[in-house]
């Protein structure tokens, strides 16, 4: 994300009080390595330059005409997009040609209105972020995050692995400004291969390259997004609840807390104003969410909704991922790039 700034964070409901609009997934809110938080609640950062007068529209009705951008793939996932390119980027996996590590998988480039050609053909690649180095993957074919060099298209290993242990299949990762990285590791794509770590989880690789367990307890955790102030994190699981941990000064979190209930949470995007979006996967639709987990409006996509981002020049056109094809929304709110 851009680190420059002018406008101020939308405010968020405290951290210290959990949310009401959900169940919590199982007792013990307190989970993970940074169970008991030994740093102070983070700073909530001010809003990038392409937030400014942002103002206060809402979001996409239920009506909000959808446009299909393209067809004809095999499974869409990932999409992220670049303002240094000026284009959109998604991965595709071919689960007609599962293997031993999982499906194989190809990352696209997407310049609008519809305009695709395959970037990288052998990627291994489902969720994307995106930072001033290039790409940053997760990469189920060697169980990695990767970084792709946008113009060398060279692929080197960002993350390892946990305590010498292999991830399962990294799912979807988002970035921080101050370099933490935040990832989910369900067994979507563990294709043949064994789950070393014994979990499913939520991770933090810290700047130093330390890989810390947020949280072990999670069903299959998929999204996962940063609030646009960088003080909550969320996170969805096949337990049909998309959770928020609050986010310290260091890159730790707080106890998890739900936010709200949606049926096979999948990838999720915020816009400026602090709402999150996220795709619901069996039900085909995109939920959006108020800070508070009141649900705002449904959007029908596509069956198999699998994630989504905002992007375009004002950064106000949202690129869905769902099944075999990729679609596009307006929004009056400019939102960030995965």
């Amino acid at each position: 994300m851009a680190l420059a700034c002018n406008a101020k964070a939308p405010a968020a409901p405290d951290a210290a009080s959990p949310a009401s609009t959900a169940p919590v997934e199982s007792a013990g809110a307190n989970v993970g390595e940074t169970a008991t938080p030994a740093a102070p609640p983070a700073e909530p950062r001010a809003l990038p330059d392409f937030c400014a007068g942002a103002g206060d529209a809402p979001p996409p009705a239920p009506t909000a005409r959808l446009t299909h951008v393209k067809d004809g793939f095999v499974f869409v996932e990932g999409p992220v997009w670049s303002a240094k390119l000026g284009a959109f980027f998604f991965s595709e996996m071919d689960f007609e040609h599962q293997g031993k590590n999982g499906p194989p998988s190809k990352i696209h480039k997407l310049v609008l209105p519809s305009s695709v050609e395959t970037f990288i053909a052998t990627a291994g690649s489902n969720g994307l972020a995106i930072d001033d180095q290039g790409l940053v993957a997760c990469t189920h074919d060697t169980q990695t995050l990767s970084r792709f060099d946008l113009t060398t298209k060279e692929r080197s290993v960002f993350v390892a692995d946990y305590q010498g242990k292999h991830f399962n299949s990294p799912n979807d990762v988002a970035l921080h400004s101050a370099g933490h990285v935040y990832f989910t590791d369900p067994d979507w794509q563990i294709g043949e291969r064994p789950n070393e770590t014994g979990l499913t989880g939520v991770y933090l690789r810290k700047p130093t390259g330390e890989v810390v367990l947020i949280d072990g307890e999670l069903s299959k955790p998929n999204g996962v997004s940063l609030s646009p102030d960088e003080t909550r994190l969320y996170v969805g699981s096949a337990s049909g609840i998309v959770q928020w941990y609050p986010v310290l000064a260091d890159g730790s979190v707080g106890p998890r807390q739900a936010l709200a209930e949606v049926k096979e949470p999948d990838g999720m995007a915020v816009d400026c104003a602090g709402r999150l979006y996220v795709a619901s996967h069996s039900a085909g639709e995109l939920i959006v969410l108020s800070p508070e987990g009141q649900t705002l409006s449904i959007i029908k996509v596509a069956p198999r909704a699998t994630n989504v981002a905002f992007g375009g020049a004002d950064r106000k056109t949202l690129l869905i991922t769902a099944g075999t094809g990729v679609y596009s929304l307006h929004s009056d709110t400019p939102g960030f790039p995965y």
